[in-house]
C-alpha cells in the first residue's frame, strides 16, 4: 500500500513546521527589545558646542562660523574679514640714456671761457680769423678724402707760433657744426698753452704713460673744442713719446672721446726729435714757419726728417 504524507496547516508534519517559523520569530523580537535597551542605556556625551543637547547626539550644519555658540574665530573676532593681499604692479621705469663721454668731461675756467667766447665772436673781417677758416677747409677735404684725424703741428725752431696756430686752428676747426675738435699740448720741453689761455695745467706725463684717464686730464671748453693742457717739463719727453704706453693713451682717448679732429701741439723739429718718435700716432704734419726767421734749409730739413714716415700736409706762415 502507498503511503500518502500530508502537509497541510493541520498536519502534523504542518504543526510543527508552523511552530518552528513561530519560534525563529520571538527570537528576533527578542534581539531587537535587547538592542532597543541598549540604545537607551547609552552615556550621554560630556561634549559642547555643536553637541550641545543631551541625549542622542546631534549634528547641526553651521553655515556661519559667527552664529555658532561656543565657536570662536580670531578672523571674525578682530573685526571685517581681510582682502587678499595684492601685488602691487611695478612702476615704470625709464630707459637708462647712456652718458656721452664728451659731455661728462670737466669744463674750462671762466676766464678760458670767455676768451674762447670772445675768440669766437670775432668778425668775419678779422685777418687772422680769415686765414684760419681757409686753412680749416683745406684742411678738412683732406683728412676727410682720406678718412685722417691725428694731426701733428710743430716749427722748424723755437718762437714761430706752433702753439698759438694749434689753438686757432682748433678754434676754427670746432665752428664747424657737429664737429669736435681736441688739442693737446705735447711740448713737455716747454709747455706754454695753459699760460697763454689762462688754464691749470695737468699731469700730461702721467696721461702719456696710462696713469691717468682723460676725463682726468682733458678739459671741454664747450660742446665741440676739448684743450689738454701739461702742467711740468718731462725731461725725456722722447722717450715717453715712442712708447707703448703713449700709442695706447692716445687710442683711448680717440675711442673713448671720439674726436673728429686731434691736433698735438709739438715741440721744434730741429730741437728735439719728439717729433720722430710721435710720427707713428699721427696721419700727417703741419708745419709753422715765421717769415723773419725760417730759412728754406730749416723747412727743407723739416721734410727730411720726416720723409719715409708721414706726410707734410702744409706749411703755415
Amino acid at each position: 500500500r502507498e503511503k500518502y504524507i500530508c502537509r497541510g496547516p493541520f498536519s502534523g508534519a504542518g504543526r510543527r513546521e508552523q511552530g518552528r517559523k513561530m519560534n525563529d520569530d520571538e527570537g528576533r523580537d527578542g534581539v531587537d527589545l535587547r538592542l532597543d535597551d541598549l540604545q537607551r542605556n547609552l552615556p550621554e556625551p560630556t561634549a559642547r558646542g555643536l553637541f550641545e543637547h543631551r541625549g542622542r547626539p546631534r549634528l547641526r550644519l553651521v553655515k556661519d562660523a559667527a552664529s555658532a555658540p561656543g565657536l570662536k574665530s580670531p578672523d571674525v573676532a578682530a573685526g571685517p574679514k581681510p582682502q587678499p593681499r595684492r601685488l602691487a604692479a611695478p612702476s615704470p621705469v625709464a630707459p637708462t640714456l647712456p652718458v656721452d663721454p664728451w659731455e661728462a668731461l670737466p669744463e674750462v675756467a671762466l676766464a678760458t671761457q670767455r676768451m674762447i667766447a670772445h675768440a669766437r665772436r670775432a668778425g668775419a673781417g678779422d685777418p687772422l680769423r680769415h686765414s684760419f677758416d681757409h686753412l680749416r677747409t683745406s684742411l678738412l677735404k683732406t683728412l676727410r678724402a682720406n678718412g685722417w684725424s691725428r694731426i701733428a703741428i710743430a716749427a722748424p725752431t723755437r718762437g714761430c707760433g706752433a702753439s698759438f696756430s694749434a689753438f686757432h686752428l682748433g678754434l676754427s676747426l670746432s665752428g664747424v657744426p657737429g664737429s669736435r675738435t681736441v688739442v693737446l699740448d705735447l711740448n713737455l720741453h716747454r709747455p706754454g698753452l695753459a699760460a697763454v689761455l689762462g688754464m691749470t695745467g695737468s699731469d700730461m706725463a702721467g696721461f702719456l704713460r696710462g696713469t691717468t684717464a682723460p676725463a682726468d686730464h682733458i678739459r671741454r671748453a664747450d660742446g665741440a673744442l676739448a684743450l689738454g693742457v701739461a702742467a711740468e717739463c718731462e725731461p725725456q719727453a722722447s722717450h715717453l713719446l715712442q712708447s707703448e704706453s703713449c700709442a695706447l693713451a692716445i687710442g683711448r682717448l680717440m675711442d673713448t672721446l671720439t674726436p673728429d679732429v686731434l691736433l698735438c701741439d709739438l715741440p721744434p723739429v730741429l730741437e728735439h726729435d719728439d717729433l720722430s718718435a710721435f710720427l707713428p700716432q699721427v696721419d700727417g704734419v703741419l708745419l709753422v714757419a715765421d717769415g723773419t726767421r725760417t730759412l728754406p734749409s730749416h723747412i727743407a730739413e723739416c721734410e727730411r726728417r720726416v720723409a719715409g714716415q708721414t706726410r707734410i700736409l702744409g706749411v703755415i706762415l
